[in-house]
């Protein structure tokens, strides 16, 4: 009966150290994907001028977004088999209801990039539906973001309530990450008003 405990014991402190790594794990995977490879990819396009010519800013914007999607997806899906896992009902708060719809968005905002239209050659006019599109991609781009950002302060909160965590280990973790998310946001703003205002 005592190895029997012993081993029950053992197979739920596995289980446990299991399904917490996996959670940090989804969180790491979240963040990189909308507190850096998102913001980096945005810079990317906004700060062109102070990259090499041919086209490379697009090439970084491009594989940058793709891999914040692939790390988005993954996380995304973690998180639903865990709150499945857990018995509790999918998209039940904010949170989690805020998830699915960028996770919508952001698959739109993938298939708008892919079937974008051309861009117009040297001396051409742009087209309407060209300029539309760039519209449109910019103000669901700059919504994402704007979600994500909100999404991660929102995650930050629930993981201190659900695992009680010390208010100062809290306090900490947010401050560090709203000190990361305003750098990043001010290259965006201030390095993307220099330029335009500058041509």
């Amino acid at each position: 009966k005592f190895h029997d405990n012993c081993l029950y014991q053992q197979i739920q402190w596995i289980f446990l150290t299991h399904y917490f790594l996996t959670l940090i794990l989804s969180r790491v995977m979240l963040f990189l994907a909308w507190g850096v490879f998102v913001p980096f990819a945005v810079q990317a396009s906004l700060l062109r001028k102070l990259l090499p010519e041919g086209g490379i800013w697009f090439q970084i914007h491009r594989g940058l977004n793709t891999i914040s999607l692939a790390l988005f997806i993954a996380g995304f899906a973690i998180s639903v088999a865990t709150t499945n896992k857990e018995e509790q009902p999918h998209f039940s708060n904010p949170h989690r209801r805020m998830g699915l719809a960028m996770f919508i968005m952001a698959i739109l905002q993938v298939i708008g990039g892919i079937v974008r239209p051309h861009n117009p050659l040297e001396g051409e006019k742009k087209k309407p539906v060209r300029v539309g599109w760039e519209v449109g991609h910019r103000v669901l781009g700059v919504s994402l973001l704007a979600c994500g950002f909100w999404q991660m302060y929102e995650g930050i909160l629930l993981y201190g309530v659900k695992y009680s965590t010390d208010e100062s280990d809290e306090e900490a973790i947010t401050i560090a990450y709203w000190v990361w998310i305003s750098v990043m946001i001010a290259v965006m703003v201030l390095g993307g008003a220099f330029f335009k205002f500058r041509n």
